[in-house]
């Protein structure tokens, strides 16, 4: 393929787009470049140094932006993660550990624990789900009606997900406005807050439902509900993954803001950027831009617009 030269903008974002655009572009034979923002790379993901909680030579305790959730039904980024060589674990993947327990913590009472089942047929399931749920909180009888509307979306085909469960809130699917307020906190909310991270009234019953499917399945199956770093993001992924970019001949600068995309009717001609406090234009076969929606939206202009039209 030779060395056409891509160059991928990033900026702080919630995860780290323009690691995984380079990593699939080197090892496809192009010679990439990234430019970030920040003086970091990996954006939310990378892990934060509480200051002045080392001592005696140890270097400060980390924190995290939020919690590492790497479920059982993941394929793409375990895949990436294998393909990142870690100094005496073979590779970054090798830093996962499975979860053994899943504790569930409830104000003003205790805690749930939970771990893995082996279901063999649709009724093994069925118990399996009823075990799972129950002794939470709510009846009996809301278990079971939650638990039906889980088999629905799991004999629904593909064409009804994408056209009917797409335009239907989570909220509504499961009918929590008329079932009781331990079903709406938990079921609902709960649910769907701690294991997909959206809200339940907004979030579509295709999104939703089927990510808290493969969740539950992962639970239940050999796979595993949930795997977790054995260490700091950064110390057991994200300089790995940077190292090992560079080693490939990637390009990583930072400090780097995109002040505008320059373009015409053939396309994407350069990028004006201010780097350091300099300005200058980055010139490149082809340009990534990996940003937040709300700071790429201030770079739409209306040369760009005419060229998505065209």
């Amino acid at each position: 393929m030779g060395y056409a030269r891509v160059a991928t903008f990033q900026r702080n974002s919630g995860h780290f787009p323009g690691l995984s655009a380079a990593h699939e572009l080197i090892e496809r034979g192009f010679q990439v470049s990234i430019y970030e923002a920040k003086d970091v790379f990996g954006g939310k993901a990378h892990s934060l140094s509480v200051p002045g909680t080392g001592a005696g030579g140890r270097e400060d305790l980390p924190g995290e932006h939020g919690f590492r959730f790497f479920p059982a039904f993941y394929r793409h980024l375990p895949d990436t993660m294998m393909r990142i060589p870690f100094p005496g674990n073979v590779s970054v993947f090798n830093n996962l550990v499975h979860a053994t327990r899943i504790e569930v913590a409830r104000a003003g009472s205790p805690a749930l624990v939970l771990t893995a089942r082996l279901p063999q047929n649709i009724e093994d399931w069925a118990v399996t789900f009823r075990e799972a749920l129950r002794g939470i909180g709510v009846s009996d009888d809301e278990v079971l009606f939650f638990i039906d509307r889980l088999f629905t979306l799991l004999t629904s085909c593909p064409e009804r997900r994408i056209i009917e469960y797409e335009q239907i809130p989570w909220w509504t699917f499961i009918d929590a406005a008329n079932h009781s307020e331990a079903y709406q906190t938990l079921l609902g909310k709960g649910l769907t807050r701690s294991l997909v991270a959206v809200r339940a009234q907004e979030g579509s019953t295709r999104t939703v439902g089927y990510i808290l499917v493969q969740l539950l399945f992962g639970l239940f199956t050999s796979g595993g509900f949930d795997r977790l770093l054995n260490g700091p993001t950064n110390e057991v992924w994200l300089a790995a993954w940077v190292e090992y970019l560079q080693q490939r001949g990637a390009d990583l600068q930072t400090g780097t803001i995109v002040r505008s995309f320059r373009a015409d009717v053939t396309g994407v001609t350069s990028v004006a950027i201010e780097q350091n406090g300099q300005s200058r234009e980055i010139n490149a076969d082809y340009y990534i831009a990996a940003l937040p929606v709300e700071v790429m939206s201030g770079l739409v202009d209306q040369g760009l617009k005419t060229l998505a039209s065209s």
